[in-house]
């Protein structure tokens, strides 16, 4: 009854909105795909976990910590490319909130004051929450063939709080009670991985998840569940024979030979364009992960698509009276040294041009889609206060969830150009350098304080980024 009561809730339906472009490029992979044998799939995996707690309070750092994964899939394929899997999952997520422990400095004008007046803020233990799941998936998945079959998965996710710990330590006001804490979620998972045959009927296969929940674990509170996960297993298929016309097959064949999936890794250059003086913002480095499937147009074009995990930002230096962006208004000053982070899935729509008649030299240009998965500030702010004849210097650790502040999604074009090397066994290896500009302010503005609003001037603040890949693009497998 209660998972009938959350399939029902309309209030999940809005935020579905924020995946019709996965639901889009599974569509444009259904294109490439005809009536080919119809396969059941089962299979069983294990793995870890690493907890990342999203819509977390200002203050203090919640660790990523490990805990296991496990469970049981069942999977149905249409065709070579389309379809669906759900199955159960076992998984415990440990949370820890890392309390923040600095000294205070006390300065007097008059040479009595002694070095034994430091003063030293301590607050209590850290605090835990532990949560067992069971889960049920209903996702659609997609697999490119190659020599490693690639899969892509994406849908929706509900889970059910078997048990759970927690010690409030400083951060609750309060102790939670047992009811206190929800006793389900529904969530999206996002997932990409490989598959090696190792025969017929046996796959071994290597996945990597990505889990955020859609409910506050607590009504008192905006956390939301989520960790990402690592897990291998073996499948095995149940192959239900069909007899595909032989001219569609042949034709399929024809059209879908030369679709590639290039596996690529690389570092991010961002900045933002907000102008006010470089002596305030200046870039910031991350990593860039992911895959891109390559579908032939003729004449040496593509269109190329797919998933990449991103890391952008910024880093400020200055006296603000916020961590996040300057604002030289308000009563309290600091002098700030932090890093914005945020996090993005990105989804590219790209024409693949070729370039003279070197082979291998190509030029991309297109439109791109980011979904946020997190947004924080870290770094070091100090303050000072005078008090009568005494000077004080408090050091702040400052690590901010700001998911709130940050908008959802940011649209963009890109261009980039590379080479593809052609190596041995047909691998080919791909060196790029992308520029990419974003559209949207990265600020949320409904969820910013009037002074912050009129600290802005109206002017947006968007992402710039550089990125430089090193990409392998494997063989199609031998249709």
């Amino acid at each position: 009854m209660i998972l009938v009561q959350n399939i029902l809730d309309l209030t999940y339906l809005k935020q579905m909105k924020n995946s019709r472009p996965l639901f889009l490029l599974l569509f444009l992979f259904l294109c490439y795909s005809v009536s080919y044998s119809q396969t059941f799939t089962t299979g069983i995996f294990s793995g870890i976990n690493f907890s990342d707690i999203h819509g977390q309070d200002i203050g203090g750092k919640w660790k990523s910590k490990p805990g296991p994964s496990e469970g049981l899939s069942l999977g149905y394929t249409f065709n070579k490319t389309i379809g669906l899997q759900t199955g159960i999952n076992f998984s415990t997520v440990y949370y820890e909130h890392k309390n923040i422990a600095y000294p205070i400095y006390y300065y007097d004008i008059f040479p009595s004051f002694s070095s034994s007046d430091i003063a030293q803020v301590y607050y209590p233990q850290s605090s835990t929450m532990d949560f067992s799941f069971v889960r049920f998936p209903v996702l659609f998945t997609v697999s490119i063939p190659s020599t490693l079959n690639f899969n892509m998965r994406a849908g929706v996710i509900f889970s059910f709080v078997q048990s759970h710990n927690s010690n409030p330590g400083y951060y609750y006001y309060y102790s939670p009670g047992a009811d206190d804490f929800k006793k389900n979620d529904i969530g999206y998972l996002f997932s990409s991985g490989i598959s090696y045959p190792l025969n017929e009927r046996f796959n071994l296969s290597l996945n990597f998840n990505y889990l955020t929940g859609r409910k506050k674990i607590m009504d008192n509170s905006t956390m939301r569940h989520g960790s990402s996960e690592i897990t291998m297993g073996i499948d095995f298929n149940f192959l239900k024979k069909n007899k595909p016309e032989i001219h569609s097959e042949s034709e399929s064949d024809s059209l879908s030979e030369n679709i590639s999936v290039t596996y690529s890794s690389g570092i991010n250059y961002s900045w933002n364009s907000y102008d006010t003086g470089t002596e305030k913002y200046s870039p910031l480095f991350g990593p860039s992960l992911g895959f891109s499937v390559n579908f032939p147009l003729g004449h040496g074009v593509f269109f190329v698509s797919g998933v990449s995990f991103e890391r952008k930002g910024y880093a400020m230096k200055d006296s603000s009276a916020l961590f996040y962006r300057y604002m030289n208004t308000g009563n309290q000053k600091y002098l700030v040294d932090t890093k914005v982070i945020t996090d993005y899935a990105v989804i590219p729509f790209l024409i693949s041009l070729p370039i003279g008649k070197h082979p291998g030299i190509y030029f991309n240009t297109g439109p791109w889609l980011g979904l946020k998965l997190n947004a924080r500030t870290v770094g070091i702010a100090y303050n000072e206060t005078h008090i009568g004849s005494v000077y004080k210097i408090t050091k702040n650790v400052v690590y901010d969830d700001i998911e709130k502040l940050i908008n959802n999604d940011d649209i963009g074009w890109l261009f980039s150009g590379g080479v593809s090397l052609s190596m041995f066994n047909k691998i080919k290896v791909d060196l790029s350098a992308q520029f990419s500009a974003g559209f949207k302010d990265l600020f949320n503005k409904s969820m910013l304080s009037n002074q912050e609003a009129i600290s802005s001037d109206g002017q947006k603040m968007s992402i710039r980024t550089m990125t430089f890949r090193v990409g392998i693009t494997l063989p199609p497998a031998k249709r």
